[in-house]
């Protein structure tokens, strides 16, 4: 049997529409017995890693500002597939065609069903909040232009904090870019996709109204 990579516990693949999942046996990637380190139990926000729309400080184009993972990179919008670098910071060798993130990260078309490229898109994970019991986790997504949008997930996602993640709007899922075995799909995604959704006054995200006030309790230390 597999040993998970990152808790340790075994695991065991399947396949389910073309991809490789991980299962724990238990359901999650991590226990009560892991450090905070491990686990990221509880709330985290990220003032680090980030994602918005501005300018190139070189040419004046529009151009979307990424730093993630120690490091940085400027795409040109929109936020979706195959993610163009902007040539103004594009040091890549090739002569006769532009540099992406797609191949980059050796993105396949399985990968991304059969959903549009404008339903796909890229940004960072801003902030977790990992239920005590590990039963699900709150997300908030941070996407350039588009602003943040929260979602709920299943099972412990708190590593997700500060990656760099897909989100498919069509299908309701997200994965870190670097790691697409592990997907997480979104609660009640097409109950919401027809919801009228509330934004945060605090961080503009996205949410359903009823969890707003959890939301605005837990990320920001509102009571309501």
């Amino acid at each position: 049997m597999s040993i998970c990579s990152r808790c340790g516990k075994p695991i065991d693949f399947r396949y389910k529409d073309g991809k490789c999942i991980p299962i724990h046996s238990d359901g999650s990637c991590v226990d009560s017995t892991n450090s905070k380190v491990n686990d990221y139990s509880g709330s985290n926000i990220d003032h680090e890693n980030t994602c918005f729309s501005t300018n190139c400080p070189e040419c004046g184009d529009e151009v979307f500002f990424i730093r993630h993972n120690g490091g940085s990179v400027w795409l040109e919008p929109p936020l979706c597939p195959p993610w163009y670098k902007h040539g103004c910071f594009d040091n890549s060798s090739k002569l006769y065609s532009k540099h992406n993130l797609f191949v980059d990260y050796n993105i396949s078309e399985k990968t991304l069903h059969n959903s549009k490229s404008t339903e796909i898109i890229l940004g960072i994970i801003k902030a977790t909040y990992v239920d005590n019991l590990k039963k699900y986790t709150d997300l908030v997504l941070e996407t350039g232009k588009a602003g943040t949008k929260g979602f709920r997930v299943k099972n412990n996602a708190g590593f997700l904090f500060g990656k760099l993640c897909i989100y498919d709007r069509k299908y309701g899922e997200i994965w870190p870019i670097d790691e697409p075995a592990y997907l997480f799909k979104i609660y009640d995604h097409e109950k919401k996709q027809g919801a009228e959704l509330q934004k945060c006054p605090q961080c503009n995200a996205s949410l359903n109204p009823k969890n707003l006030s959890k939301h605005l309790r837990v990320q920001h230390g509102v009571i309501k």
